[in-house]
């Protein structure tokens, strides 16, 4: 195959020269003043002859003039040449107080010339510019404030203005009414730590730093994983120079600190002209006298502090508590002053830059570590423990500071307090990252009284008459009766395995048992206690039920905490969560401070994340020998999860339930009478009949047969068939005479009926038979709730409608009825209804996923109908990835279904599987998740905990209870490394760690974050989610060839996954005039509207996902979208906001998005050698055939293109190389659906390394080990490409330290975007 060429147009490259030169003289220009200092050159130098391989005779030594500093947008007084001679007289003191927030006395003095010499208008000024660096112009000055009154504000103002002076008296001082407040902190830790030499004063500089101490990582600007862990320095080398490093505290550079002086810390807040606080940020910065500590990791205190402000006025919170109680939180405090360089904080650059050659050539050594010290004030790429606590309401506060002097008072009050509901938060990941520290590090004083009130309201509790009533009803559960039992061994042992039968009380009794016999204690022993759940839904509804059964509202004592919502407060000690809460929790915070049991419930349902967090507790219990581990199984295999934990001891609760008569799908299928209708879709297809019919196969063959048969016949067959049926063979494959061998006492009747019918699908029909056999039919059960399990919400909505066209549940005459749904994508109102009891006569019928199974317990139910089917992870070989299939349920999941019916009276539970399926075709227990899904994104957690980011995944996999098959982790690091999340050795990259933060398949997870960041947000998250179910496309039997000339109408730049995207969109203008209008461009389309309905549904839930980790704006409920949408949309565009889809028209930029997403699936077209055809012009070189054409793939060699693909007839590609989404074989390899790709989407996000080399004088791009090649029209236009591909890279990478920074506001961000976009666009 010939090379293709990669070029750049003149313009492109003079664009993309401008756009690095910018960006690297702007990274030099930051450290320029520490790094040109002459190093020593040796050692020093090879070792940053490692970091960058480029010689220095590149693109940038041109003879172009220096580029000067005007270009920049950072501030940049003018030149002392064009600079007339100042007027105003500058004050020294005025320097010296500027200095004292951190800014260079240069800097202060030219800034104070250029102010006129105004202190104050200086120092916002000053602060401005670098808020406006880190966070973006857009973030300062949001729009749409104009509307918000001013008036309100002040009020609001002067409200906190009295609840701060009421809590911090005299240390509160507003030295200007309404502009500024300043409060004096209470850092004793900082001046200890000075007086006896300990860490602050040793981290500033006591001993220069030898390049050798240096981290490598830090150095290359790589982000080292260990943080302030790491046993290396992380700051730049300080021999041979006076720089940051080692800051010459008496020097020129440090007026006003006064030695003698004792130190003072001061938090300062400023409201300038027009800023309407609490909607919008104040200026905020911390300033100090204390010569130990070093002027860039006070302006480092600053940038957090804004930081923290911009989140909270994205609320509208008031912010200055939480800003105080940061500035007085020790880790917090100690990490930030740690930082070494800020360019505020060293003097301004010269005008002119030095020579180009010179600078560049250095920057990249040392440019990266430079921005990562500046920016580390956001976070360590490890350590993402700071945060601020989320204060109570002010008038709280001030009840809590005067709680030793008033204490009766205060319990009254704190009564009053306890009623009102506690409001639910929205708790996405951005935030909960930075909230994590200080919420859970409360100080010690603070945790004690908070104690203290709770063991004295669990006093007075006792003789309330609600909590007699709930103890009452308590006492009679089976678990009540092991209560010290189960105390008992908590005191003696640190691991307990309690089983016990859904119902029997475990989940909302022990939890409760250990968090009362703690509130009997002493204060400093009160237990606090986190339950892990499997669902949202467990979560809370055991929450809410455990608060009611404790007498107090919900968030209290006991609270929950799902993604992106939480009912908690800081009295909270009995915390309900999902388990990926916990294991995010964990990222941070990996030692679980504060915390002293831990609780597992389900673990029997042996989910990926619960096997993952028992190996994480495994291993935490050897550091925490103080904390209790409980794990909780509905089912009797407690010896797995005990020979685990060392042979720990078990608990068993005997279940406490009725009788449960159990029918299987004969004895439904007699019940109810149901005959099966002819051209029925629940019939068996003529192909199943072929074998039992002898050789019938048309459609309702058999029923024929049956039907024919006469009393004669029927002798003769009882007297010649066989006497026995292989017990291996499935009903699905015999033959109605077999099925009479099988079944002796079940009716001929029913046997016909099952004969006929396609067993592996749920019947709909039947399924509402016996639901009108249990509300009006003939028999001596009593009346109840009716629970119908379903695999999906496909299903439930099928059902659902079927349901809702009868007469007798759709309540059109009399009411006899009430339907409704239960899963796990409907609000938390939404799933509550189904506990409500309905009117005397009035049948409830709830349609169910298996959340009811063993999450959420519905006491009412009677009658279970189980469909046998459940949705599982599957790991799907023809995509390489997870998908979501329909499978039998296990015998365990069937008894554990039936137990549903036995909670309050006998019951009766219908499985529609027969009694053989039963006994010889389910298996005995689930596979672990673990062992049948793809394992790339557990992965990716292993790496991003602390705790296990420096071992090898083997290593780590090996310790999981029951470890997946090594092939299958080889497999998914080989895909993780081809996508550019992991490296060779086993290191997250900056993409790899934003994927581990998405519940999502990988590819679907870089198609997501890539459309978020390339502004075509609305197309790239349909696209996801087409990937993540299936395709909407359909293809009858009988009309294949007309469905795949409707789908090539659809076709565009020879995509698939475009033609997808063309078609939604199509559906969505369809259904705005109207659901008939929808379903009626399904029909004539060949498109599955159920298909298109719930691509719409996770498209919404993927922009919940991003949303939740910073990538769109914040606040994003897939619900809230589902509301938001215009009649026939989705709501996607209207939720994200033009902003987010600037770029959603673009379809090269489209088909970019999509090789970011598939590569390494990646197809080489191959053309045969030319045939050329005698024209009157000559010869003329013909096109090959569709069928000439052939396709390569690294490792299956040829391939072909599936029929269905809309480029199965294409002749010609613009470019040779294509990217797939699922590959098949059956007589041979086919791809399904592919589309065509060009060189730079390649180059710019294929995964792994791009290597450029001379090969006979070309200059070669090389990807994927060379198997893509392309050669360069120039080495200026290799190092150009390879050089924003590296700084697309970076970007991400800042975007880990600052999650909250947007990608494309912030101007570094928006340039590399937008270059990126109009290469792909115009080349």
């Amino acid at each position: 195959m010939p090379m293709q060429r990669i070029f750049m147009t003149n313009e492109n490259q003079e664009q993309l020269k401008e756009l690095l030169r910018h960006l690297q003289t702007q990274d030099c220009d930051e450290v320029y003043d520490e790094s040109g200092s002459d190093y020593s050159r040796g050692e020093e130098e090879e070792e940053y002859d490692e970091l960058d391989h480029r010689d220095e005779g590149q693109f940038w030594a041109t003879t172009d003039d220096p580029v000067e500093r005007a270009e920049s947008p950072e501030y940049d007084p003018e030149s002392d040449d064009e600079r007339p001679p100042p007027e105003p007289v500058i004050s020294l003191f005025a320097i010296g107080k500027l200095c004292r927030y951190g800014f260079d006395r240069e800097r202060s003095k030219q800034a104070l010339e250029a102010g006129g010499g105004d202190f104050g208008a200086t120092l916002e000024q000053l602060l401005h510019q670098v808020f406006s660096e880190r966070y973006g112009q857009k973030a300062i000055s949001p729009d749409g404030l104009s509307g918000v009154p001013m008036d309100e504000c002040l009020s609001q103002r002067q409200e906190e203005a009295l609840a701060l002076a009421a809590i911090y008296g005299e240390r509160f001082n507003e030295r200007i009414a309404n502009t500024v407040w300043t409060i004096t902190l209470d850092l004793l830790f900082l001046a200890e730590g000075n007086k006896s030499g300990g860490v602050v004063g040793s981290r500033y500089g006591e001993r220069p730093v030898n390049i050798r101490d240096v981290c490598r990582f830090y150095l290359k600007g790589q982000g080292c994983r260990f943080g302030n862990k790491c046993k290396f320095k992380h700051q730049m080398p300080t021999e041979g120079r006076s720089g940051a490093g080692s800051p010459d505290l008496t020097g020129p550079s440090q007026p006003g600190i006064n030695s003698y002086s004792p130190p003072e810390y001061e938090l300062e807040i400023r409201f300038p002209k027009g800023n309407r606080y609490p909607f919008q940020a104040p200026i905020v910065a911390f300033s100090t006298n204390d010569e130990s500590m070093g002027a860039a990791g006070r302006l480092s205190m600053t940038e957090r502090l804004f930081g923290e402000a911009l989140a909270a006025a994205k609320s509208n919170e008031p912010v200055v508590y939480t800003l105080t109680t940061m500035c007085e939180d020790e880790t917090t405090m100690k990490e930030l002053l740690a930082v070494s360089h800020h360019k505020y904080s060293t003097p301004p650059p010269v005008v002119a830059p030095p020579p180009p050659s010179l600078s560049i050539a250095k920057s990249k050594s040392v440019r990266s570590s430079a921005s990562e010290e500046s920016r580390s004030s956001s976070t360590s790429s490890s350590n993402y423990t700071n945060s601020r606590r989320t204060a109570p309401s002010y008038s709280q506060r001030h009840l809590t500071f005067k709680e030793t002097e008033e204490a009766e008072e205060l319990d009254e009050r704190d009564e009053e307090v306890d009623d009102d509901a506690v409001p639910v938060e929205s708790e996405s990941y951005v935030n909960l990252k930075k909230r994590m520290a200080n919420r859970h590090n409360m100080k010690i004083e603070n945790l004690l009284q908070e104690n203290g009130k709770l063991c004295r309201e669990f006093q007075r509790k006792q003789s309330s008459r609600r909590f007699k009533s709930m103890l009452e009803q308590r006492r009679k559960l089976p678990a009540w009766q092991e209560q010290d039992n189960i105390l008992d061994l908590l005191d003696r042992c640190q691991v307990l395995v309690v089983s016990g039968m859904t119902g029997c009380g475990k989940t909302t009794q022990i939890p409760q048992f250990i968090l009362d016999a703690s509130l009997n204690g002493p204060a400093n022993q009160v237990a606090n206690i986190i339950c892990t759940q499997p669902r949202r839904i467990s979560a809370i509804s055991v929450a809410q039920r455990v608060a009611q059964e404790r007498a107090e509202c919900l968030g209290n004592s006991v609270g929950y905490q799902i993604r992106l919502e939480s009912v908690r407060t800081s009295a909270t000690r009995l915390l309900y969560c999902t388990t990926g809460v916990l294991l995010r929790r964990l990222e941070g915070e990996v030692d679980l401070k504060g915390v002293t049991h831990v609780i597992v419930d389900e673990v029997h349902e042996r989910t990926e994340e619960s096997d993952f967090l028992l190996l994480v507790l495994k291993d935490l219990i050897t550091q925490r020998p103080d904390m209790k581990i409980i794990l909780m199984s509905a089912t009797l295999n407690a010896n797995l999860f005990s020979e685990y934990f060392y042979n720990c001891p078990t608990v068993h609760i005997p279940g406490r339930t009725f009788p449960v008569d159990q029918f299987f799908l004969e004895d439904a299928i007699t019940k109810t009478n149901y005959v099966i209708e002819d051209g029925s879709p629940y019939m068996r297809s003529g192909k199943q009949n072929s074998s039992s019919t002898s050789g019938r196969g048309s459609k309702g063959g058999s029923r024929d047969v049956v039907d024919d048969l006469g009393d004669d016949m029927w002798n003769f067959m009882s007297f010649s068939k066989k006497d026995l049926v292989k017990d291996s063979i499935p009903d699905q494959q015999l033959s109605f005479q077999d099925l009479t061998v099988r079944y002796k006492d079940t009716k001929k009747s029913a046997l016909k009926t099952m004969a006929a019918m396609d067993l592996d699908k749920i019947n709909m029909d039947l399924v509402e038979s016996v639901l009108e056999w249990i509300v009006d039919g003939k028999h001596n059960y009593p009346p109840g709730a009716v629970l119908v399990f379903l695999p999906g919400l496909a299903e439930i909505k099928m059902l659902y409608e079927q349901l809702k066209s009868n007469r007798m549940f759709n309540n059109r005459g009399a009411s006899r009825c009430v339907v409704y749904p239960l899963h796990s994508t409907l609000s938390n109102e939404e799933q509550q209804a189904v506990f409500s009891r309905p009117p005397e006569g009035v049948t409830k019928i709830i349609i169910s996923t298996n959340i009811a199974e063993t999450s959420v317990t519905i006491d009412d139910v009677v009658y279970v109908i189980d469909s046998g089917k459940m949705k599982e992870k599957r790991y799907d070989a023809s995509k390489s990835m997870e998908s979501l299939e329909d499978s039998w349920v296990s015998r365990a999941n069937a008894l554990q279904r039936k137990g549903r019916a036995g909670r309050v009276a006998s019951g009766v539970c219908f499985h529609l599987f027969t009694s053989h399926c039963f006994q010889h075709q389910l298996p005995e227990q689930q596979l672990p998740e673990i062992q049948r899904v793809p394992l790339e994104q557990l992965c990716l957690r292993i790496k991003i905990l602390d705790v296990f980011s420096e071992q090898m995944l083997e290593s780590v996999f090996s310790r999981l209870i029951e470890p997946p098959a090594m092939g299958s982790l080889d497999a998914a690091k080989q895909r993780l490394q081809d996508l550019g999340a992991l490296t060779a050795d086993e290191r997250l990259t900056p993409l790899g760690y934003h994927l581990a933060c998405l519940p999502v398949d990988v590819r679907i997870g870089k198609l997501m974050l890539f459309g978020a960041i390339f502004r075509c947000l609305d197309p790239a998250l349909t696209i996801a989610a087409s990937l993540a179910f299936k395709s909407p496309f359909v293809s009858p039997w009988d009309k294949r060839e007309e469905a795949n000339e409707k789908k090539l109408a659809f076709a565009l730049a020879s995509s698939d996954h475009l033609a997808l995207l063309q078609a939604y969109k199509g559906w969505c203008s369809a259904a705005k005039n109207g659901h008939q209008a929808g379903f009626l461009y399904c029909r004539e389309n060949f498109l599955s509207w159920r298909g298109l309905q719930e691509i719409a549904s996770l498209k919404r839930q993927f922009a919940e996902l991003l949303s939740d980790i910073g990538f769109i704006k914040e606040g994003l409920r897939a619900r809230v979208i589902e509301r938001m949408s215009s009649k026939g949309t989705d709501g996607v565009l209207e939720a994200t906001g033009p902003e987010a889809n600037l770029n959603s028209d673009n379809i090269r930029l489209m088909s970019a998005m999509l090789c970011a997403a598939l590569y390494p699936n990646v197809v080489q077209v191959r053309a045969p050698q030319g045939n050329y055809k005698m024209t009157s012009k000559g010869a003329m070189k013909m096109q090959p055939k569709a069928n000439e054409l052939r396709f390569m793939t690294k490792d299956d060699g040829c391939v072909h293109v599936h029929p269905s693909s809309v480029n199965y007839t294409v002749r010609h590609y613009n470019s040779p190389y294509l990217v797939y989404h699922e590959k098949v074989k059956t007589s041979r390899i086919f791809i399904r659906d592919c589309s065509m790709v060009s060189v730079y989407p390649l180059v710019l996000f294929g995964g792994g390394q791009v290597n450029v080399e001379l090969h006979k004088g070309d200059f070669v791009i090389s990807l994927d080990d060379g198997w893509i090649r392309f050669a360069a029209a120039s080495h200026q236009v290799a190092e150009l490409v390879k050089e924003l591909r590296w700084e697309l890279d970076q970007l991400l990478e800042d975007k880990i330290r600052n999650p909250s920074m947007d990608l494309c506001s912030c101007p570094r961000g928006s340039r590399i975007i937008h270059m990126i976009v109009h290469l792909i666009t115009t080349q």
